[in-house]
């Protein structure tokens, strides 16, 4: 640390030696906090500081002089207190402990208790007590050494910024520099924070603004960021304009905060701009949104101070020139998949969590049966500072998972329960009470036009493109969607979300969207907004479904990737409010798509639930059919078979009356699904339907048909055949660049590889489908990829291996509520028979559990490493 120079309030300043370093008091007992005090010590030398300590041993002076003379020296003082009080000397009514605590009186202080401390002694118990009731320090708990350390190192950081950074003096005539000490120390937002002092450094930027929606924590960010810029500036003030409604009121604010009186008739900001002319201020202006027609006077006050800098907090960007406008987001929350506490601790919204869910209640630990739960709590608030912190404030009486449970579904009732959650600090301000105050703050400075788009964009659930908006937002033109759209983003209320899918997305973080739900229910427009949105993705569903095959299949594929839970979400409602024709106008374009992505079993709950509709009598003959294709096939997928032939069969007769050659195709192949595979019409139907797709003209249904084709010569043993026919089906997956397909028809010609004997080859094949499927997340073509390397680790001497494909490709199964395509449910009989031979009953089961147990992801990894080494095959 440099040296110090401090200016008493009489006399000239007194300039300590370079050697002189801030020294640091660390008070406890010796013997049994032995590991603490060296920990503590460790932290104080870590930042380059002078622990003092007393330690035990021959001395020249007695016990009581030398540390009153070492507090005498000290500029910090640490409190450390366990389970012991300590020694009381001869002639002394207190211990040691309690007279270093006394003699502190003056100093900084910082003062951790270990806890659970079962075995404290009564006295120290009541010297804790006087310590929080007294000392007005706040008492810190800690459970290990190391979590000590930790604390004391970020403390004295702290202390060090807020107590010996404050500007050596103000500037003649000028009220002292200030800012508040926030309440809680900064989580996170290390590099936000590098992002606000290396522009404020450069004095060529004379103008910050830190935007965000509420609860993000600007202001303690403003804070940090001020406090680093303090010992290089002239004079840093912080200005509250929270509470100030009217723009021409700033001006008397930031005059009264810098100190700078009314004179005559001269406007405030002109007198301000007098007395900072010649100075390195920097001005920090906290909550202008409210007030932000202020910023033209702002820009003269600038203009007229060269050296002067703003920092200013805002919901929205003041369009100053020179402005810089930095975005502060949510804090990040953990990845999918991984719920170890060391993966969930590392992200800075479960870090906030944790911290101040351990001021709650001290005992808190973040462990391997909560994780899991604050990992989805976080995610679930989107990783905004504020809802973390008001429900981490209800750990003491409901747990992480209690927690989580009680939130449900978060929009299923009329109000969102987390909107309501209240902190527990009396001094919060009234807009952080509650999420929905801070919410509601942002909202009553829309323009009535831009709440309602902010009310009707709710129903979005997962973000919206333009077009979205526009066919949501308006009814009959009441309001201008772009301009609204502009306003709510510079609000800070939405936000740009990305744009893969070829035009610009924007989202709500989703308590922002609970709000704007709660207003759409109450002015009593969902029910109409809701049609108007499934409506637009219907046809949007009738677009993608033609694009898949197109040159811009790619970003169809990412639309429809982006709008997937709106799909879904529209598609219920549609149900849900009796409209069946709507429901299969938005499901039935898609339905390649829906199947790559592993929905099978969904879209068979949706189609029943939409046959069963009173609407549904009255659905147009396509419409029908679509539903009659949809709940035959999703039928076959789930293993009911039996269920399934009815429907297809009238499928085939009503496509034949209205020769419509696309479902004849499909409802042919559907039926021969569920027909015996020595059936000899199996075959026939089969080429009937091929035929049939080859004269829709579309070349993905023709492959998909190719496939059980190909799979019924395979069973039958021509294997020329089956390859000749999966090898077209390649080509035309290829052609259409439909990379799921390609996968799945990778798959069929490996069983044809395996069959033939070629292992190199249907190992290659694996390798390649293996790459696809996980790319795409395909668990059910994963599914087929394990089958296939089970036979072929089987086929190389590797049972184990085997079995254990076997078994993730079952759990994969299950998990989507599918089974084995039925044409190919003879090949896996086969195979289940080959591996219990192989291993015998007892290990073929235990290592098919083990399999099922990792995962389909970790299997697939584990199995081809495997094979990767080649093993000579048994004799």
């Amino acid at each position: 640390m440099p040296a110090t120079t401090e200016e008493p309030a009489d006399g000239p300043p007194v300039i300590a030696t370079p050697d002189r370093r801030l020294r640091v008091f660390i008070s406890s007992t010796l013997e049994e906090l032995a590991p603490e005090r060296a920990a503590v010590r460790a932290a104080v030398t870590g930042l380059r500081l002078t622990p003092v300590m007393f330690e035990a041993g021959a001395r020249a002076h007695p016990p009581r002089d030398l540390y009153r003379a070492y507090l005498d020296q000290s500029d910090v003082f640490v409190g450390v207190y366990g389970d012991r009080y300590g020694w009381v000397a001869p002639g002394m009514g207190t211990s040691g402990l309690e007279d270093e605590f006394e003699l502190s009186a003056g100093l900084p202080r910082l003062l951790y208790v270990r806890t659970p401390a079962p075995d404290r002694e009564p006295e120290l118990d009541r010297l804790v007590r006087r310590v929080q009731a007294e000392s007005g320090s706040s008492t810190t708990p800690f459970r290990t050494p190391a979590e000590l350390a930790e604390r004391v190192a970020d403390d004295l950081a702290v202390l060090l910024t807020e107590r010996f950074t404050r500007p050596r003096a103000a500037p003649p005539g000028l009220a002292g520099g200030w800012l508040p000490t926030p309440p809680a120390p900064l989580v996170g937002r290390r590099a936000e924070l590098a992002t606000l002092t290396g522009l404020l450094a450069d004095e060529s930027v004379r103008l910050v603004t830190l935007t965000g929606p509420g609860g993000t924590g600007k202001t303690r960010l403003a804070l940090a960021a001020a406090a680093e810029l303090v010992a290089e500036r002239d004079g840093v003030w912080f200005v509250d304009l929270a509470p100030v409604g009217d723009p021409a009121d700033v001006p008397a604010a930031v005059a009264a905060a810098v100190g700078v009186p009314a004179e005559g008739t001269r406007p405030l900001l002109d007198l301000v701009a007098d007395r900072l002319a010649g100075l390195r201020a920097l001005l920090v202006l906290d909550n202008l949104e409210q007030v932000a027609g202020v910023a033209p006077e702002l820009g003269r006050l600038l203009s007229r101070c060269p050296h002067t800098q703003l920092l200013t907090t805002s919901r929205t960007v003041l369009r100053l020139r020179g402005e810089h406008d930095v975005p502060l987001g949510p804090l990040g929350t953990p990845p999918d998949g991984d719920s170890s506490p060391a993966t969930v601790g590392a992200a800075d919204a479960v870090r906030l969590f944790v911290d101040r869910a351990r001021a709650a209640d001290p005992s808190f630990e973040l462990t391997a049966a909560n994780a899991g739960a604050v990992a989805e709590l976080v995610r679930r608030l989107d990783g905004l500072p504020l809802a973390v912190e008001l429900a981490a404030a209800r750990v003491r009486t409901l747990p992480p998972q209690a927690l989580l449970r009680r939130l449900g579904d978060a929009l299923a009732g009329s109000r969102h329960p987390v909107l309501d959650l209240r902190g527990g600090e009396v001094d919060a301000p009234d807009r952080q009470r509650t999420l929905r105050a801070t919410i509601g703050w942002s909202h009553d400075l829309l323009a009535p036009a831009e709440r309602t788009l902010l009310a009707r964009l709710a129903v979005c659930a997962a973000g919206f493109t333009l077009d979205t908006a526009e066919a949501v937002g308006a009814v009959d033109d009441d309001l201008d969607v772009l301009d609204g759209l502009s306003a709510l983003v510079g609000q800070s209320l939405v936000a740009p979300g990305g744009g893969d899918e070829g035009g610009p997305r924007f989202r709500m973080l989703e308590l922002v969207r609970a709000f704007a739900l709660e207003r759409l229910r109450e002015a009593g427009e969902e029910a109409a907004t809701r049609e108007r949105l499934a409506r637009h993705l219907a046809a949007t569903s009738a677009a993608a479904g033609a694009g898949l095959s197109g040159v811009d299949r790619l970003l169809w594929q990412g639309r429809l990737d982006a709008e997937s839970a709106d799909l879904v979400g529209s598609l219920r409602w549609a149900v849900e409010t009796d409209a069946a024709e709507l429901a299969v106008r938005l499901a039935a374009p898609l339905a390649r798509w829906w199947w790559a992505r592993g929905q099978l079993s969904t879209m068979a709950e949706i189609a029943d639930r939409t046959a069963d509709l009173p609407s549904a009598r009255a659905l147009p003959p396509d419409a029908a059919a679509l539903l009659l294709w949809a709940r035959g096939l999703t039928r076959i997928a789930q293993g009911r078979v039996a269920e399934g032939a009815p429907l297809l069969t009238a499928l085939v007769d009503d496509a034949r009356g209205r020769d419509d050659h696309w479902l004849l195709g499909h409802g042919l192949t559907g039926l021969a699904m569920t027909r015996p595979a020595a059936d000899p019409e199996l075959a026939g139907l089969l080429e009937e339907g091929v035929a049939a797709l080859r004269r829709s003209g579309d070349a993905w249904s023709v492959a998909y048909a190719l496939v059980p084709r190909g799979d019924v010569a395979l069973v039958g043993g021509d294997l020329a055949t089956a390859t000749r026919l999966h090898t077209e089906a390649l080509g035309l997956a290829g052609q259409i660049g439909d990379e799921h397909l390609t996968a799945t028809v990778l798959d069929q010609l490996a069983f044809d590889d395996l069959l033939a004997g070629e292992l190199d080859a249907a190992h290659a094949r694996l390798t390649t489908a293996a790459g696809l499927h996980r790319r795409l997340h395909d668990q059910e073509g994963t599914a087929y990829c394990l089958d296939g390397l089970s036979a072929l680790a089987l086929a190389s001497g590797r049972p184990v291996v085997a079995a254990r494909a076997a078994g993730a490709a079952a759990a994969a199964r299950a998990a989507l509520g599918l089974v084995v395509w039925p044409l190919l449910q003879s090949l896996g009989d086969q195979l289940d028979a080959a591996l219990r031979d192989a291993l015998g009953e007892e290990a073929d089961v235990r290592e098919r559990a083990a399999g099922a147990a990792a995962g389909p992801w970790v299997t697939l990894d584990a199995v081809l490493a495997d094979l990767a080494h080649p093993v000579a095959p048994p004799p």
